[in-house]
């Protein structure tokens, strides 16, 4: 038989009761290791985030970071959170986050970077040319030097494509430096067409010239020819105009030598004959205006009429004004 639960005091009167045996001590018992179970639990909310990222349970983990982020558990929780938000797909989120764990130190720079790094090729993959970009710029604004690799040619043409070609040919050298050598010509290609849109021939040319030694059988030969062409006649005709006349004739040969553009031809021909005359060699000039009038059989038009009045001029020895 269980025993009933007696009350005894001790000391003066009115001092509190003591609990005996009986159900009432194991009941206190109870309640008293109950209680310590319910203080002495430690899971804090960076554990428990821990724990569901372990589980890949992301959006759980992010939730109960950003409560420890609440509760002051500084900088560690900031830096799962951060990882976190790149891991579910929220970069920008993250990169605030960085933004303000790095205002206090560098501590986390290593991390940041290689969660920018993630974030770039992610979006590659996917073909978000817009997001690779953002978060490799995050990435380069923290390690300005970081090798890129294969993400370098992508930055290249995403920005030659959005019109920023100063950006565009650095991500081109970068990548000039990581491609395997087989890739090396098309590249080439690629920088000699950007320069050549941004009027920068000089520049142009000697990226066709490389990928035409490098690539004599290439697929887009007769294109870099027809740029090389052009470019060579433009910065002839610029140079005839400020008086370099040897350097004209230089520009000038490498037009007709590549007899492309044809619609330019028959112009290069006379701008050559123009370089010469000013050089004082008739007979090159002379040349070189015959040369119209036989790119043009039908014998008509202005450029025609203004050869014809060269070779005048020379075969009867007076030279008026040009």
């Amino acid at each position: 038989m269980v025993r009933s639960v007696r009350l005894r005091s001790r000391g003066r009167r009115g001092s509190g009761p003591v609990l005996t045996r009986g159900p009432a001590l194991r009941l206190a018992l109870v309640l008293l290791a109950t209680a310590q179970g319910g203080c002495g639990d430690s899971e804090t909310a960076l554990l428990r985030g821990d724990r569901f990222w372990a589980d890949s349970n992301y959006t759980s983990a992010l939730a109960e970071y950003r409560l420890a982020m609440g509760q002051r558990e500084m900088p560690e929780a900031r830096a799962r959170v951060a990882h976190a938000y790149i891991k579910t797909g929220q970069f920008e989120r993250a990169r605030e986050a960085y933004d303000r764990l790095l205002r206090d130190g560098s501590q986390y720079v290593d991390q940041a970077i290689m969660d920018y790094v993630t974030a770039a090729r992610q979006a590659r993959n996917r073909s978000d040319r817009y997001g690779m970009a953002v978060a490799v710029e995050a990435a380069l604004a923290l390690r300005p030097g970081l090798p890129l690799d294969d993400m370098a040619a992508p930055l290249a043409r995403y920005y030659a494509s959005t019109g920023d070609g100063d950006r565009a040919l650095d991500f081109f050298e970068r990548a000039l430096g990581s491609v395997p050598p087989d890739s090396v010509p098309d590249l080439l290609f690629e920088i000699g067409e950007l320069h050549d849109d941004r009027g920068t021939c000089e520049e142009a040319i000697g990226f066709f010239e490389a990928y035409l030694d490098r690539a004599p059988d290439a697929p887009r030969v007769d294109e870099a020819r027809w740029h090389l062409g052009e470019c060579a006649f433009q910065l002839g005709r610029q140079a005839r105009q400020r008086g370099e006349l040897e350097k004209a004739v230089e520009y000038l040969d490498k037009a007709v030598q590549l007899g492309v553009p044809q619609s330019l031809q028959d112009q290069a021909w006379f701008e050559r004959g123009e370089a010469f005359l000013g050089q004082g060699n008739r007979d090159e000039a002379l040349r070189s205006y015959r040369r119209v009038l036989e790119l043009n059989r039908m014998g008509t038009g202005q450029l025609v009429e203004r050869a014809q009045q060269r070779i005048d001029q020379i075969r009867f020895g007076r030279i008026i004004g040009r």
